[in-house]
């Protein structure tokens, strides 16, 4: 009985920081179908982050000096999108905020990859989530790969995503812009299958899809 009772002490230690964890910084997500190919495959595994943690020093890193013209046209981009969620009501820029974490995770740069909580999940219940790329972010204006003359003005605190594979994709260009609400967080890394380990790298497309107004 003392062997149970130490047992059942230490589960109960031990799961609520776990389930915290999971809930609000990192946690694991697995790729359904082939709307990714040839980025990530179905049944993949990925290490998804769901937050900012201290977020002030990114700030930090946004307002220094650019050392490249890709970092300048990435601060550019984090300066940007960090003013337009700000106007939106996202809690930035104060002390307690900067010192602790921030959710959903901050996203500024176009070609990321994020797992989402769908907006046609009723119809899919089996799977609530989706994992695309960032393509177009708030505020700008976007060019839908489907069809280049349509012309989309994004609203702040939204991001325009869709999948590598468009001909197998369920994404933007079917249900519009897609609230920065309903973001779970940013795939950083593929853990399974090991043969695939490694980090998700940012890829855009070689002609714009996207500006600034």
């Amino acid at each position: 009985m003392s062997s149970l009772r130490k047992y059942l002490t230490n589960m109960a230690l031990t799961l609520p920081p776990v389930l915290y964890f999971k809930e609000n910084f990192y946690s694991l997500y697995r790729v359904e179908g082939s709307s990714m190919e040839p980025a990530l495959y179905h049944n993949d595994v990925l290490l998804v982050r769901k937050s900012d943690a201290y977020p002030d020093k990114m700030w930090r890193r946004w307002v220094s000096v650019a050392s490249s013209y890709e970092e300048e046209e990435l601060h550019h981009d984090a300066l940007k999108v960090l003013a337009l969620d700000a106007q939106s009501g996202r809690p930035v820029g104060t002390w307690q905020t900067g010192h602790t974490f921030l959710k959903p995770p901050s996203i500024y740069q176009r070609g990321c990859i994020i797992v989402f909580r769908a907006p046609d999940a009723e119809k899919y219940p089996s799977s609530e989530y989706r994992v695309k790329r960032v393509v177009g972010l708030g505020g700008q204006i976007c060019r839908a790969n489907d069809n280049f003359h349509r012309i989309e003005e994004l609203p702040q605190f939204s991001l325009w995503l869709e999948g590598d594979n468009h001909e197998s994709s369920v994404d933007s260009r079917a249900y519009g812009p897609v609230c920065k609400n309903s973001v779970i967080g940013t795939a950083e890394r593929i853990v399974w299958p090991p043969s695939r380990w490694g980090a998700i790298p940012c890829v855009t497309p070689p002609v714009p899809r996207s500006w600034w107004k």
